[in-house]
């Protein structure tokens, strides 16, 4: 093995992040890598995704065959969170609203050495949220303040929409593995909260405490006052919680 290539593993296996060790992946438990997702894993993902409640969306689908999804973050990881808020804002200015949010989408796979795909993780800016902020009236995308607000939401507030194990690979740490990962990516990009809904499956709201997490009572809103700005819940399901996790600046 080449020292370059020695350098490299040994990068990844203690954590550093870099370009190449996001797509490279990262040495995690049980014989798996944690890296972004590439076009030939959106099967295993699209069977995956279910299993935590969810459906891969054919929009961030798309932006894994195209590159464009996690762009923004790989700039960020590259240049760091003023060049990463510098390609948010451009993206937001050329592309629009979903193709910024997009550029900003991670898609983390966890890559058994024999078996392949054993597990995903989706997250992105919550364009849902938004959705709503403006139905209800708390801002108004043809006015200025509401562009602003959507465009902060989308450089630091993000929902970890799914995590999901095959059920033959849960119990090894391949989940906490995906969250770590998740987290170094958000969180050195300037994210100041990253969040996500999950259902009442008994020992769930263990599993995210242990991987650094708050858990909220069920059916407890997170109001995001501290992260846009302006007083406006994330509210879960009846009978959903949400977990959270927040940096702050400095």
């Amino acid at each position: 093995m080449s020292k370059g290539r020695r350098l490299r593993r040994a990068a990844a296996a203690g954590g550093q992040l870099t370009e190449r060790t996001l797509t490279e992946g990262w040495a995690g438990p049980a014989r798996i890598r944690v890296r972004q997702a590439i076009p030939a894993d959106l099967p295993a993902i699209a069977e995956l995704a279910p299993l935590a409640g969810v459906q891969l969306d054919d929009a961030l689908a798309e932006a894994v065959r195209d590159g464009s999804s996690g762009a923004g973050l790989r700039t960020g990881i590259r240049q760091g969170q003023l060049d990463f808020q510098r390609h948010m804002a451009i993206e937001f200015a050329t592309g629009g609203v979903v193709s910024a949010y997009l550029h900003a989408s991670l898609v983390l796979v966890a890559d058994h050495r024999d078996q392949g795909v054993v597990g995903t993780l989706l997250a992105y800016p919550p364009g849902n949220l938004v959705t709503e902020l403006v139905r209800s009236g708390l801002i108004s995308l043809s006015e200025q303040s509401g562009q602003q607000t959507t465009m902060l939401a989308s450089v630091t507030l993000t929902k970890i929409k799914a995590v999901a194990v095959a059920e033959h690979a849960r119990g090894q740490g391949v989940g906490a593995a995906l969250l770590k990962r998740c987290k170094q990516i958000y969180f050195h990009c300037g994210y100041m909260l990253l969040y996500g809904q999950m259902p009442p499956t008994p020992g769930l709201d263990a599993f995210y405490r242990r991987s650094g997490f708050e858990v909220q009572q069920p059916g407890e809103p997170i109001d995001l006052w501290v992260v846009l700005g302006i007083h406006a819940n994330a509210v879960p399901g009846a009978d959903e919680r949400i977990f959270h996790r927040r940096q702050l600046p400095g």
